[in-house]
């Protein structure tokens, strides 16, 4: 294990020099962030574990290379998040790897359905601490990554390009008629809740550079997971404020295991006396509130499957979250992995988090591919890593803009239970769009 203190910069002007540049990543929660402190680049990676001809069951080689790569924890390493591992995107449509029978529409992107490198060195950035380092199992892939950092912090964020149009695919009358149709399947108890969103393109007059959007976004983030993958045919953009699933080791070595879904959504107010008003009408809303917990009590099933008895607990329930544009309810259930629980064992227990499918969770996934009637691809997957250690923290892919050429997409939606009501359920996608469409110049009283 190699580790060697750099220069403190800005992370995100340390990674302009890798813009563009094929599985370099940067994830980074947003500059106004109050809970988000380290910034983690990884680049060149030394293999990527992407689906193709005769590429088998991917889990089980991301096992069978962690296993491999295993280190174990060391005093000068502990308090960095991750060192070397695998680290990317888990795409939504990788569900059908755990459960067979589920039939789901193929994703309209460029981007294959999971793509995870294995990184052999990293560069890590306190933001609290002004601090900075590489680590990694090579010294020789430190000093390479070290080498391909920025040295200057940049002073502005550059322009994009202008935007002639955004288009839904879903209308609003069209959208408002898919939650009301969902809400009748919930009367006949096909279901108890389901989230279904829209998908709003954006066309640039020119190519856009995806760094240049990151750029701008975190610049006015506060959102805990915001991320930057480049892939070969496009990048993704998440501004990500929600944790999928979190692995430490406590000091008895045991694996400890955080899940932090997210339900309920309200705007920021004018005043702050609005603001104050529009907080606690969501700590009291019933229908919110039932949504969440709902989503608690499903995942807290999903982490019986891999946790010991008796170990899980939920931490909080309903808890509110105040960011920029939003304010929402999260709730955090956590538990002591089993001993003999592997990467892809987590997946499959946990995968896609129950906060954007709803529950039962495959009966909702059957209904989102019917309403939906198109894949989501990275929207509503996991961002994140393992690390050789075997600590993990994986993000929600909500809040996500993928960048293709001169298009970028942002899939925005909802959580549909008996309760809603469909006009608030189409406003709430639109309160969630908000700020990324504001990023690419659109006004803030847009409508679709």
């Amino acid at each position: 294990m190699f580790i060697e203190d750099i220069e403190w910069r800005d992370p995100v002007s340390a990674f302009a020099p890798l813009a563009g540049e094929p599985y370099a990543h940067l994830l980074h929660g947003g500059q106004l962030s109050s809970t988000a402190d380290w910034t983690v680049i990884a680049a060149f990676p030394s293999e990527v574990i992407e689906p193709g001809a005769g590429s088998g069951n991917l889990f089980q080689k991301i096992d069978k290379v962690l296993e491999q790569r295993k280190t174990a924890p060391k005093p000068t390493v502990a308090r960095l998040p991750f060192i070397s591992g695998i680290l990317g995107l888990v795409g939504y449509e990788t569900a059908s790897i755990f459960e067979p029978t589920l039939s789901l529409p193929p994703s309209p992107y460029g981007f294959p359905e999971l793509s995870l490198g294995i990184y052999d060195a990293a560069a890590l950035f306190s933001r609290r601490e002004k601090s900075a380092y590489v680590a990694g199992v090579s010294k020789t892939a430190c000093q390479r990554l070290a080498d391909s950092l920025g040295e200057s912090s940049l002073t502005h964020v550059a322009a994009l390009p202008q935007f002639l149009a955004q288009n839904s695919n879903f209308t609003r009358d069209a959208y408002m008629a898919a939650v009301s149709g969902v809400i009748e399947n919930i009367l006949d108890g096909d279901y108890y809740q389901a989230n279904i969103s829209q998908r709003i393109e954006c066309v640039g007059t020119e190519s856009i550079k995806a760094f240049k959007l990151f750029q701008k976004l975190a610049s006015q983030s506060d959102a805990a997971f915001s991320a930057l993958l480049q892939l070969p045919n496009g990048s993704i953009v998440s501004n990500s404020p929600e944790r999928f699933f979190q692995i430490t080791h406590a000091k008895n070595d045991e694996r400890n295991i955080l899940t932090e879904p997210v339900k309920g959504t309200r705007p920021r107010g004018q005043t702050l006396r609005q603001d104050e008003r529009y907080a606690q009408e969501l700590l009291d809303d019933p229908k919110d509130r039932a949504e969440n917990i709902m989503i608690a009590d499903l995942l807290r099933n999903d982490l019986s499957k891999i946790c010991i008895d008796g170990t899980i607990s939920e931490d909080a329930i309903c808890d509110l979250m105040s960011l920029t544009n939003v304010h929402h309810l999260v709730s955090r259930i956590s538990g002591a992995l089993r001993p003999d629980v592997s990467f892809s064992d987590v997946f499959a227990a946990l995968f896609p988090c129950g906060s954007i499918t709803g529950a039962p969770k495959l009966e909702a996934m059957k209904a989102i591919a019917r309403v939906e009637r198109v894949g989501r691809g990275p929207y509503c997957g996991a961002i994140g890593y393992m690390d050789d250690r075997g600590n993990a923290d994986f993000a929600v892919a909500i809040r996500t803009l993928m960048v293709e050429g001169g298009k970028v997409t942002i899939p925005v939606g909802g959580g549909v239970t008996l309760r809603s009501d469909p006009v608030e359920e189409y406003k709430e996608t639109l309160v969630k769009a908000k700020s990324m469409l504001a990023a690419l110049g659109f006004s803030e009283n847009m409508t679709l």
